[in-house]
């Protein structure tokens, strides 16, 4: 495997040459600040490829920044290979073969880049992100990451030599640890932590967006699939063919740096460290994601070849989560380190609504409602004809349960900008999930929005799988089914073909129309051995793979239309062999069961799926089946 040698951006490493006096006492001179959007556990950046608008998720464990192939296309990059032969992106999921691609201007923190070099992946931009960026961008200066306050910021140290550099810690303790071995080869983030007694290295990736721990490790820390307290997930995938199965597993301790917490949860999966020849790859035995991110203050001290932290407060690691409830309560972290006595180089309030709507996103997004809307109305006063506020705001309130100031925000957001698509799909969403006391009359305010959505979107639009699934949702399967058209119409690569055809067989399957063709479209899907997400989601991420249960569920709702319950029963046996938490496999096997008279193992599946999904009969009884 050869390893992808590229150039420096120059221009940006002379903003971190920038002359400056010597100065007798450790001065931090801020030569910039990169504002971050924390949408969910992913943190974006907004930056421009040739003068056009274009986001990327901030990501310290890519050696290289990384675009879609789809992305790439958009953008109108013409995609290639290096002189010196094919070279490979390593991933939790193994590797993918990459090609590059040339930005002629690249905008980073208000410097016109020339010649920006960017490896290229088969994946579809259906997140409405065009890639990764990674350490080539990152390193040239110290950093620090203050993604709870929506800021990065890069530093020049003077003098700084043995000095402290957690700035902020004026009376709040600091740790930090030790960076092992960074080099143009290997410039991630790599530390000692120690879990359960057991030394490991954890590597720190803001483009994880929870922390892991791989399966090898977990078993060094006395932790397997089947010990006690251990659950279950999912599967999920990074980048890489290879699927990844997933737990939740009790840990007595973790430790990092001066820094403890015990009796916590992390999430462990069973990764493919294979790179394409089949070898072992150089993988971390654990991932700090963006979870720690969120509850910690960092700065990346590449002068010091060190990592100074300090604890923002809440849980260490981000599990208490709806779909983690009751799983993974705070555990309290103690600190053995001694505040600096550091000199704070700015104030940490945001100065503007920009600013104040960052801050309440990632508060939003460690589930501290309260102190989100508190900031996102503040933005929303200081820029009143901000839709972007308004829709913000609505999403929290969503989330918070406030679903008639939600309803009031998405109005407030389209009423100042009525051709948004992202307010029409908010209020659309919101609508459909929480129908009034007229359902009728949802429906039809779900129509007009997704209606507008569909005529606002491009052809190629990653609304439209989102569109197909509502229009499939409130029964126009005729509109469902146009709308995967349009995707497949125009979208080539193999795993997007695959998402395609999986929802079109499903939507087919669902309305009980052109069973043969639904049935066609599956095993395409299958056929095409894909790993892109699926569209129908999951506790963690129904995906695309080989055997894909995601595609295998929606066959098996095909066999139970077409009146085969033995193949019906075999697809979601299948299905639920690789995730067992799969509502629709555990109520459409029921169906089946019950149909051969299988009394006993019906009733228990159809009882299983209820517990996972409360709604799932409903859902199957709008399709017209019912036990």
């Amino acid at each position: 495997m050869r390893i992808l040698h590229l150039i420096s951006m120059a221009a940006l490493a002379a903003l971190a040459m920038s002359s400056a006096a010597a100065a007798p006492a450790c001065q931090l001179q801020q030569l910039g600040l990169l504002p971050v959007d924390m949408q969910g556990l992913r943190p974006l950046i907004s930056t421009k490829i040739n003068g056009v608008e274009a986001r990327f998720v901030l990501d310290t464990g890519s050696f290289y920044s990384t675009m879609w192939r789809d992305a790439a296309e958009q953008y109108h990059l013409s995609v290639g290979t290096l002189a010196n032969g094919a070279f490979y992106v390593q991933g939790l999921g193994g590797s993918e073969k990459g090609q590059v691609a040339t930005v002629d201007t690249f905008e980073f923190l208000g410097v016109p880049l020339r010649k920006v070099q960017f490896i290229v992946i088969d994946q579809g931009g259906r997140s409405g992100v065009a890639g990764l960026l990674g350490q080539n961008l990152l390193r040239v200066t110290d950093m620090e990451y203050d993604l709870a306050n929506g800021n990065v910021r890069f530093f020049k140290p003077v003098g700084c030599k043995n000095q402290p550099l957690a700035y902020w810690a004026v009376s709040t303790p600091y740790s930090f640890v030790e960076l092992q071995s960074m080099d143009v080869q290997e410039p991630h983030l790599r530390a000692e932590v120690t879990i359960n007694g057991q030394r490991l290295t954890a590597m720190f990736d803001t483009g994880a967006p929870r922390s892991w721990l791989s399966l090898e490790a977990a078993k060094r820390a006395g932790i397997t699939p089947s010990s006690p307290g251990v659950r279950f997930l999912g599967i999920t995938y990074s980048i890489g063919p290879a699927p990844a199965k997933v737990w939740i597993a009790p840990v007595d301790s973790f430790q990092v740096g001066g820094e403890k917490v015990t009796h916590t949860h992390l999430l462990i999966g069973d990764f493919d460290s294979r790179d394409a020849d089949g070898f072992e790859a150089r993988t971390p035995d654990m991932l700090l994601g963006d979870d720690f991110f969120l509850s910690h203050r960092i700065y990346v001290a590449y002068s010091q070849r060190k990592l100074y932290f300090t604890y923002n407060g809440g849980p260490l690691f981000n599990l208490n989560l709806p779909e983690f409830a009751g799983t993974a309560a705070a555990a309290p972290v103690t600190s053995e380190s001694s505040p600096t006595a550091g000199q704070q180089p700015g104030s940490d309030t945001p100065s503007d609504a920009d600013g104040f709507r960052r801050r309440g996103m990632a508060y939003a997004t460690m589930r501290e409602f309260d102190r989100a809307l508190a900031d996102l109305t503040h933005a929303c006063e200081l820029a009143p004809k901000n839709a972007e506020n308004h829709i913000d705001r609505g999403e929290v309130y969503v989330r918070d349960g406030q679903l008639e100031s939600a309803l009031q925000d998405f109005d407030a957001a389209l009423a100042l900008q009525p051709d948004d698509i992202h307010a029409h799909l908010a209020r659309a969403e919101l609508l459909h999930s929480h129908p009034d006391t007229d359902p009728q009359a949802a429906a039809a305010k779900v129509k007009s929005d997704i209606d507008a959505v569909s005529r606002l979107s491009a052809p190629g639009a990653g609304e439209r799988l989102q569109l197909s699934s509502l229009y499939g949702d409130i029964g126009d399967y005729p509109d469902a089914i146009g709308q995967v058209d349009e995707w497949l119409d125009n979208h080539k690569l193999e795993d997007d073909q695959a998402i395609g055809l999986n929802e079109r067989c499903w939507q087919r399957a669902a309305a009980n129309r052109d069973l043969s063709a639904a049935l066609e479209d599956c095993n395409h899907a299958l056929a095409l051995r894909p790993r892109a997400e699926a569209s129908t989601g999951s506790l963690i991420g129904r995906d695309l793979a080989p055997d894909n249960p995601a595609i295998l569920d929606s066959r098996g709702l095909v066999y139970v239309r077409l009146g085969d319950f033995k193949n019906a029963i075999r697809d979601y046996n299948s299905a639920l062999r690789i995730d067992s938490n799969m509502p629709t496999s555990l109520y459409g096997r029921g169906l089946a069961e019950l149909r051969l008279g299988e009394k006993a193992q019906g009733q228990a599946d159809l009882a299983a799926a209820e517990k996972l999904n409360a709604g799932i009969t409903q859902r199957f009884a709008s399709m017209g089946l019912t036990p």
